[in-house]
């Protein structure tokens, strides 16, 4: 029995739609599987979305990949349509929500509190220097007396020079810190005419943590004689006296010769008085 040629017609035009859709459904699944087989594209750490470029890739595929439109890729990268990209380069597609910081479950060991350690008081050691003017000469850095400049310090142990120091004047007292406890020596120089109201040199022992302030005073001008002087003037004076011959004045020998010149005449005048009584007593008749 023939079947009419409308429904062979049919069966060859439903036959040829199914093939269609065979062979859609294949390009279809080979589509899907080559865009699983590209890498996912996901933010960076600062949310920034790559895309690597594949062999024979195009911005056309990969802006259909995408999502976007062609304009919106060649944007997003800076890009043209004649720029060339090689196949490992890598294209923004877009911004999204950098990847969270995973956070552990173990849970954060508490920590003791630190344990308070005392720490030691190093005791400091310092001599502190000046040198002023001695204006009343008392050897006391009394208020009113200002700083002397320029001189030197020399301040020194039993094995070597600590220090050398000249002042100015103005920022004294200088102050050397940190010494170790012992024994120092501190001298200082004398400029000309300048007459030292205290020591210039002088043997310093320091105990640990002491601080000690040295004032040394001067002033300028020539010096007045010393007790020790003094005393010597008048021991020689006294040699002088005790050594030395009284020589007899012009008055002393006019008043001695005067009185050998009475005495002389007393005695001639006694001697005449004398003779005449011993010639009238011989010239004299004898009384029988």
């Amino acid at each position: 029995m023939k079947q009419p040629k409308s429904e062979t017609k049919r069966i060859q035009l439903g036959t040829a739609g199914l093939l269609c859709c065979l062979i859609l459904l294949a390009f279809g699944s080979l589509s899907i599987r080559a865009q699983e087989d590209l890498p996912r594209a996901t933010p960076d750490a600062e949310g920034v979305i790559y895309v690597e470029v594949q062999p024979n890739d195009s911005f056309w595929a990969i802006a259909a990949r995408s999502g976007l439109r062609l304009e919106e890729l060649l944007e997003l990268n800076g890009l043209t349509e004649n720029s060339i990209m090689q196949p490992g380069d890598l294209l923004i597609i877009g911004y999204g929500t950098p990847p969270a910081t995973p956070t552990s479950n173990i849970p954060t060991p508490t920590l003791a509190p630190p344990t308070l350690t005392s720490t030691p008081i190093v005791p400091n050691t310092t001599i502190c220097l000046a040198a002023f003017e001695d204006i009343n000469q008392n050897s006391i850095f009394d208020v009113g007396e200002t700083l002397r400049p320029n001189v030197a310090f020399t301040v020194y142990d039993e094995t070597a020079v600590v220090t050398n120091y000249i002042t100015d004047g103005v920022s004294e007292p200088f102050c050397i810190e940190g010494l170790t406890a012992g024994t120092y020596h501190v001298t200082r120089s004398v400029a000309r005419n300048e007459i030292l109201t205290t020591r210039g040199d002088w043997a310093l022992t320091l105990f640990e943590g002491a601080n000690l302030n040295q004032a040394f005073g001067s002033y300028t001008g020539i010096p007045s004689p010393t007790p020790t002087t003094f005393v010597a003037t008048v021991q020689a004076t006294a040699v002088t006296i005790a050594t030395s011959t009284p020589q007899p004045s012009a008055n002393n020998s006019s008043t001695l010769l005067t009185l050998l010149l009475i005495a002389s005449g007393f005695v001639l005048l006694l001697s005449v008085a004398v003779l005449i009584f011993w010639i009238v007593l011989k010239e004299a008749p004898t009384h029988k």
